[in-house]
């Protein structure tokens, strides 16, 4: 895998399907084949007889994720090169496994959040709480969240990402998670506002908005610099770009400078940047090749988003990997036929010309009702394909 993001010969072209929430699901229903139960992705990943998956965190471990702060954007997991604390604003915390609410007092008054998750959603394969009520529900709560973000400490654990990655060895990249917002503004857009209203507060109080982000921008920096004390080959940074939700000049203007920014200090630290590619990409495509990424993940083709992975790879510039290129509704039976998912391969591999820089990934991620056979089936024509 380091090979194909360096742009070096290779054996094979590397197969690495995301397998935790195909994994959560099926354990939730109570329907994990027997011979994955009680594995991890490493494990998971040997008895297919592919690359493990290891982007971030083994999401499998049931007791490793720590979502008390994720509304504010933020978790925490055993297997990340840091942690983020809270612990000098009053918080007030309720959590009954099936709502989460968070009170957080600061000298501008209360930051209120309620997230809520249930059996079924495990049961699908949803691996976080769905938001209820954000930290921001009008331009006066901007202080109030500013004040959170100056009190956010950030924790390097490096020693626990050596476990992580101790722990994937040789059987997959064990990459770095960083913030999965690239920059401020991208995580007031997912995570600390309705999507609805982030627009309306964007065109009306722009420029409020950015004096946030520029407050919150030390935990962003706390956060990278952490990252680069790591011993990680490849840091992944930022994710879930869709040219209409991060239209092209929002992401040129409040994404891009901060990819680029990025980019240099973790190649300076000789380390590789991924980021998590896997919306609709086709109007972002002439963008991607100035931010300076080694690695687009998760990328999703035609027939979920617009483009083919041919046009992908070709948009994303030649210096870009790309990892992905399988869509998640081509292993569904009801949603294609053995004989259309056979033709759905011969043209992905007939337009593959000599497959460098390319790791075959299951975009976003494998499905909880997916026939494995054809992961056997996609290993095997990869097989055939031969060097790259």
């Amino acid at each position: 895998m380091l090979a194909t993001i360096r742009g070096e010969p290779t054996d094979r072209i590397p197969w690495a399907p995301r397998m935790d929430l195909w994994y959560i699901a099926l354990r939730a229903r109570n329907e994990l084949p027997r011979e994955f139960e009680d594995c991890g992705t490493v494990q998971i990943a040997d008895i297919l007889g592919a690359a493990c998956h290891a982007v971030g965190a083994d999401f499998t471990r049931s007791d490793g994720r720590d979502v008390s702060l994720r509304g504010l954007g933020v978790d925490n997991h055993q297997d990340y090169p840091y942690r983020v604390v809270l612990d000098r604003l009053p918080v007030d915390s309720s959590d009954d496994g099936v709502d989460l609410t968070t009170r957080i007092s600061t000298s501008k008054g209360e930051v209120f959040t309620h997230l809520h998750r249930t059996p079924d959603m495990a049961r699908a394969g949803i691996s976080l709480p769905f938001f209820k009520s954000h930290a921001i529900e009008s331009v006066d709560d901007f202080d109030k969240v500013a004040e959170v973000f100056e009190h956010l400490e950030v924790v390097p654990t490096p020693d626990a990402y050596n476990a992580f990655h101790e722990r994937v060895g040789e059987r997959g990249l064990a990459v770095a998670r960083g913030p999965i917002a690239a920059s401020p503004i991208h995580l007031i857009l997912h995570e600390l506002v309705a999507m609805d209203q982030f627009f309306y507060l964007y065109m009306d109080v722009r420029e409020a908005m950015h004096e946030l982000a520029t407050r919150m921008e030390p935990f962003f920096h706390r956060a990278l610099d952490a990252l680069l004390t790591c011993d990680a080959e490849v840091i992944l940074w930022g994710g879930n770009y869709d040219q209409d939700l991060t239209w092209p000049p929002f992401f040129e203007e409040e994404i891009t400078p901060w990819l680029q920014m990025v980019s240099d200090r973790v190649h300076e630290a000789g380390k590789l940047l991924l980021t998590h590619t896997d919306g609709e990409n086709e109007d972002l495509l002439a963008l991607y090749p100035s931010c300076r990424i080694d690695v687009a993940e998760s990328v999703c083709p035609s027939p979920m988003t617009r483009c083919t992975l041919e046009e992908i790879r070709k948009g994303m510039g030649p210096d870009t990997t790309v990892w992905g290129g399988i869509p998640s509704v081509s292993l569904l039976p009801d949603t294609m036929s053995d004989s259309a998912f056979e033709s759905y391969l011969d043209e992905i591999f007939d337009h593959l010309g000599s497959g460098e820089r390319l790791i075959f990934g299951v975009s976003d991620n494998v499905p909880p009702d997916a026939d494995l056979s054809r992961l056997t089936r996609i290993a095997s024509r990869i097989e055939d394909f031969g060097p790259v």
